[in-house]
């Protein structure tokens, strides 16, 4: 005998589990959606991203016009660039809503892949962010250098003869220490952001609320080196500017890094977590000896687990021994019910413990005793 049984978690007995209810068309359910989380009676992971956007949207202003007032390049290049996160903030809150989209025929195991979508772009525009920063260092420490060898080639020529777009300021500007103002007040309300985010993208389980909250940060990073080349500038140490780039470009790829291989992985539902699936046969080893050891004998075959968004599906694969008589082993005599009751009783077992399993999968299967 060989079956495949499944048994699937009561979000309601689970508050770490979400639940929504469909009614009327897709657009008019993301729209009601969307207002709940504007009002604030939506769920975490909406109203911490709504938060983080109007934050972006109050910064872009506030930096845009003091950079304009107290003509500082650097703080209307950061103004931009807390316009260009607004897009992050978008495809985390789209993506986020979708993946707490419930199951249908079209997507069987539901909609969770959205959220390794979601980090994905948000890498790439980590990507883009630390890329412009590091080209906006290297274009800003040719003209230093170039006063440092001054009969050598100019190198200010070959930095400027670049077509390739930039957010550099202009390094012969006399900075208004003011706007050093609004670069520290960014790179508080930023960091705010991203502990924020952090916290709520942790207790979710949501990949894609992480790797905005990380986008935060490489934001504070990025207004960082805008106080720095506005500070250093002010103070004549113009080469402060393109070292602290480097620096934060650096970090910036580096965590662009990891989100990316880890949403990558996601997607092609790479086995990355080995302590799961053992804590997982520990549990299974501990239900059947709960069992009746002289009517029963079970081993494990296999464990898996999928990863969909913020859940887990677990696959077990339980061997049954029987003798060479199979008529006449009392276990493959058991009832259907009885079979029912191990897969529900393992199944339990691990929801109970596993907060992130939404369903669990218990195939039986026959094994000859040698």
């Amino acid at each position: 005998m060989a079956g495949s049984d499944k048994l699937s978690h009561n979000p309601s007995d689970d508050k770490h589990h979400h639940h929504h209810h469909h009614h009327g068309s897709a657009d008019g359910e993301e729209q009601e959606a969307l207002m709940r989380a504007i009002s604030g009676s939506s769920d975490k992971g909406s109203r911490v991203t709504l938060i983080g956007l109007a934050t972006n949207i109050f910064l872009t202003f506030v930096k845009g016009i003091a950079g304009y007032l107290l003509s500082s390049a650097s703080l209307l290049a950061d103004a931009g660039h807390s316009l260009s996160d607004l897009v992050a903030d978008f495809v985390t809150l789209f993506c986020w809503r979708w993946s707490r989209r419930p199951k249908n025929k079209d997507y069987p195991f539901g909609y969770g892949k959205y959220e390794s979508v979601g980090s994905l772009v948000v890498a790439f525009l980590l990507l883009s962010g630390g890329s412009g920063i590091a080209f906006h260092s290297y274009r800003s420490f040719l003209p230093i250098i170039s006063t440092w060898f001054p009969n050598h080639l100019d190198l200010t020529k070959i930095s400027s003869s670049s077509h390739h777009p930039t957010h550099s300021h202009n390094l012969s500007e006399s900075s208004d220490i003011r706007a050093s103002y609004f670069a520290l007040l960014s790179i508080l309300a930023k960091e705010y952001l991203y502990r924020m985010t952090y916290k709520v993208g942790k207790s979710e389980n949501s990949n894609v609320l992480i790797a905005n909250a990380l986008h935060h940060r490489s934001d504070a990073w990025s207004s960082l080196v805008a106080l720095i080349a506005i500070v250093g500038s002010s103070l004549g140490y113009k080469i402060l500017d393109p070292i602290g780039g480097f620096i934060v470009s650096s970090m910036i790829l580096k965590g662009c890094y990891s989100i990316g291989k880890r949403s990558f992985e996601d997607l092609l539902d790479k086995r990355t977590d080995l302590s799961f699936d053992h804590d997982i046969e520990n549990l299974i080893i501990d239900g059947i000896n709960q069992l009746d050891s002289t009517r029963l004998n079970l081993s494990i075959d296999s464990i898996r687990h999928l990863k969909i968004g913020p859940d887990l599906l677990v696959f077990v694969e339980v061997y049954v021994t029987y003798a060479d008589d199979p008529k006449k082993d009392n276990q493959i005599m058991f009832s259907s019910n009885q079979w029912i009751f191990v897969q529900q009783m393992l199944s339990r077992l691990i929801f109970k413990e596993k907060k992130s399993v939404k369903e669990v999968f218990v195939k039986f299967k026959l094994k000859h005793q040698s």
